[in-house]
């Protein structure tokens, strides 16, 4: 689940408004700045992208998961629900689809992660620090973020992170990301639906060693 906390009110138009002032240019209209910043996006300007940005909550999704939204560093700053003083004995945790499907795979997927709780619980009993415990925590187990990002990351996080070989679990967030900024308002809607793409869709070819086909190799 992802919550807004904090948005720039109208992104396209705030990165043309800094590019504007940069400029010498007349920032008093909100569809100038709107096309100016457009063309900066579009011409590959960007800087001015930093300007704009998102503080939310993500829950619900792995610690896996948000290990690989760690990779990301630029433009990123987060905060991560802490194993040192949550109790985390009743964790909850993602199931993939390959053992979803599959009845006996899945109750043997939840009997190891209802004896992680189990001996959790018993650990905390033996006056074991949450800290220490933590150890046995599955990279499964659900945890909670603070994200703020900036433009400029998010358009490189579409760019790789909406791959069709990206792991499906991101794939699942950034498409609930693409909806919930686009709920914000019209300009964060024409935001996602022209910048935030896999960036075979900006080149018009894979450039990656391994390629889902969607379109043809370099």
């Amino acid at each position: 689940m992802i919550t807004i906390l904090e948005s720039t009110e109208y992104p396209i138009a705030q990165m043309g408004k800094m590019a504007g002032i940069c400029w010498g240019a007349d920032i008093s209209t909100h569809t100038v700045n709107f096309t100016r910043g457009k063309e900066c996006i579009e011409s590959g300007h960007g800087r001015v992208t930093e300007y704009s940005d998102i503080i939310i909550e993500i829950s619900e999704y792995s610690a896996r998961m948000i290990r690989e939204l760690y990779t990301h560093i630029q433009g990123v700053s987060r905060l991560q629900e802490s194993t040192r003083y949550v109790d985390c004995s009743n964790f909850q945790y993602y199931v993939p689809e390959s053992i979803k499907n599959r009845n006996d795979v899945n109750i043997m997927y939840d009997k190891v992660m209802e004896f992680i709780k189990t001996s959790y619980k018993i650990l905390q009993e033996l006056d074991v620090p949450k800290q220490d415990i933590a150890n046995i925590l599955p990279l499964g187990m659900y945890t909670k973020i603070v994200l703020k990002i900036n433009c400029r990351a998010l358009i490189h996080m579409a760019e790789v992170r909406m791959c069709n070989r990206a792991l499906k679990e991101y794939r699942d967030f950034m498409k609930e990301l693409i909806n919930v900024l686009s709920d914000i308002n019209t300009e964060w809607k024409a935001f996602c639906d022209n910048y935030m793409k896999p960036k075979c869709e900006w080149l018009g070819y894979c450039n990656e060693k391994h390629s889902c086909g969607k379109y043809p190799s370099q």
